[in-house]
C-alpha cells in the first residue's frame, strides 16, 4: 500500500470516528439528526404515537428535556406532518443550555377535552417558561379542543368562571411566533407575558364569534413586540395591549369576527396601569364588533399613553373607534389617563349611526387626541 493511500485510510477512519460519535451522541440524547450543527428531536422518537388518541404529553415532555438540555449552537424538537398528537397541559421548562431552540409544528398537537383536566386545574395548556431565543414555528395547528370548554362554561350546572390559555409564554426573550394555525382555544389562544424583543409574525387564528374570551394575542407586561402579517378571527378582542406592555407594533394583520384591536382593559379594581408607545397600522377590520378601542375601567390609576392607529380599514364594524373609560361603570369619578393619541387615515362602514365615541371621564379624561384623517359612513336610519 502506498504512503498516500496509507494517509487516506488513516483519515476516512478517523472522519468515520468522529461521525460515530456525533450518531452515538445523538443516540444518547434521543437525537434523530445531526444538520448544520443543529441537533434535531422528534417526539415520535421519544414515544410519541401521533395517533389522536393516545396522549402523548409525557413524550412532548421527554423530547423537550433532551432538545433543552442538548449543549449545542442550536437544537430543534419536531412535531413531524401528516399525525394528530394529543396533549397537555404541559409546561416546557428553561432556561435551555443550547443557545437557540426551535420547536417545529408540522403537524397537529390537539388538546386533551376539558373533562381530562379535572384532577390538574392549569391557566394554561402549552406554555413555554424562561426559554430565550425561542422559535415556535411551522406549518402544523395547535388545536385547543375549545368546545368541550365552551360548552361548560354556558352549562348552568357547570358554573366555570375561566378556560386555559391554549398557548403562554412567560419570560421569553428575543422570541419568535410563525407561520402554525392557532384554532378553538379554550380561551385565550396566545399570551405573552413579560417578555422583549418579540416577533409574530405569518398567523393564521381562529374561533367561532360566539366563542367566549378567545382572544387572539394577549400581550401582558412586555416590550419590543411586533405582530405582523397574521390573520385573527375570534370571539373577542384579536389583539389586546395590557398594562405593563410599551413599544408595541401591530402591522397588517386581518381581523374578524372579534372584538377588534384594544388597548386595555386598564386599571380593573383601582391598579395603576402603564401602556405606552403602541402603534397599529395597516389592519383591516371586518364584521367585528369594535375596532380600535382604548378600554379603562372606571377607579383606575395610571396611564395610556403615546398610541397610533394609522391606515385602518373598517367593513360593517359596530364600533370602528371607541375610546371608553366607563368600562364596567362603578360609578367611581377616578380613571386611567388617555394622551397623546394620533389616528390618521381610518376609513370604511359601521353598522351604527354612530362610528366614533369618545367616552372620556373627568376624573382622568383624555388630552391630546388627534384626528389627522377619518372618513367613516354610518348606518342610515
Amino acid at each position: 500500500m502506498h504512503a498516500r493511500d496509507s494517509e487516506w485510510t488513516f483519515l476516512q477512519g478517523a472522519v468515520g470516528v468522529i461521525w460515530t460519535g456525533i450518531v452515538l451522541a445523538g443516540i444518547a440524547l434521543g437525537c434523530c439528526a445531526v444538520a448544520g450543527g443543529e441537533l434535531v428531536f422528534d417526539v415520535v422518537a421519544h414515544g410519541a404515537r401521533g395517533d389522536g388518541i393516545t396522549d402523548d404529553t409525557k413524550a412532548f415532555e421527554a423530547a423537550w428535556a433532551a432538545a433543552c438540555g442538548a449543549r449545542a449552537p442550536s437544537t430543534s424538537m419536531v412535531v413531524p406532518a401528516w399525525r394528530t398528537f394529543l396533549v397537555g397541559p404541559v409546561s416546557f421548562q428553561g432556561p435551555c443550555a443550547s443557545g437557540r431552540i426551535t420547536v417545529q409544528v408540522e403537524g397537529t398537537i390537539r388538546a386533551v377535552p376539558a373533562s381530562a383536566w379535572a384532577w390538574r386545574a392549569k391557566d394554561y395548556w402549552l406554555m413555554f417558561d424562561r426559554v430565550d431565543a425561542l422559535r415556535v414555528t411551522g406549518h402544523g395547528v395547535l388545536d385547543g379542543n375549545g368546545q368541550t370548554w365552551w360548552a361548560m362554561r354556558r352549562s348552568d350546572a357547570v358554573r366555570l368562571q375561566s378556560a386555559p390559555t391554549a398557548l403562554k409564554l412567560v419570560k421569553c426573550n428575543n422570541l419568535e411566533l410563525s407561520q402554525f394555525s392557532s384554532k378553538d382555544s379554550p380561551q385565550m389562544h396566545i399570551a405573552i407575558v413579560e417578555s422583549s424583543g418579540v416577533n409574530v409574525w405569518g398567523l393564521t387564528i381562529t374561533a367561532p364569534g360566539s366563542s367566549p374570551n378567545t382572544d387572539g394575542i394577549n400581550i401582558a407586561r412586555s416590550q419590543g413586540v411586533r405582530i405582523a402579517g397574521s390573520r385573527i378571527g375570534t370571539g373577542d378582542d384579536c389583539v389586546a395591549v395590557t398594562s405593563g406592555s410599551r413599544f408595541v407594533t401591530v402591522d397588517g394583520v386581518e381581523c374578524g369576527p372579534g372584538h377588534g384591536v384594544s388597548i386595555g382593559s386598564l386599571g380593573k379594581h383601582g391598579d395603576v396601569a402603564a401602556v405606552e408607545y403602541i402603534d397599529v397600522r395597516n389592519v383591516n377590520f371586518t364584521n367585528t364588533m369594535n375596532g380600535v378601542r382604548i378600554k379603562t375601567w372606571e377607579g383606575g390609576l395610571g396611564y395610556a399613553r403615546s398610541i397610533s392607529f394609522s391606515n385602518i380599514e373598517f367593513t360593517n364594524v359596530d364600533n370602528p373607534v371607541l375610546i371608553d373609560q366607563f368600562y364596567r361603570d362603578q360609578s367611581v369619578r377616578a380613571a386611567v389617563a388617555i394622551s397623546n393619541v394620533t389616528y390618521n387615515n381610518l376609513k370604511g362602514t359601521s353598522t351604527r349611526p354612530t362610528a366614533v365615541a369618545f367616552d372620556c371621564s373627568d376624573g382622568g379624561g383624555c388630552r391630546d387626541i388627534h384626528v389627522n384623517s377619518m372618513m367613516i359612513r354610518g348606518a342610515v336610519g
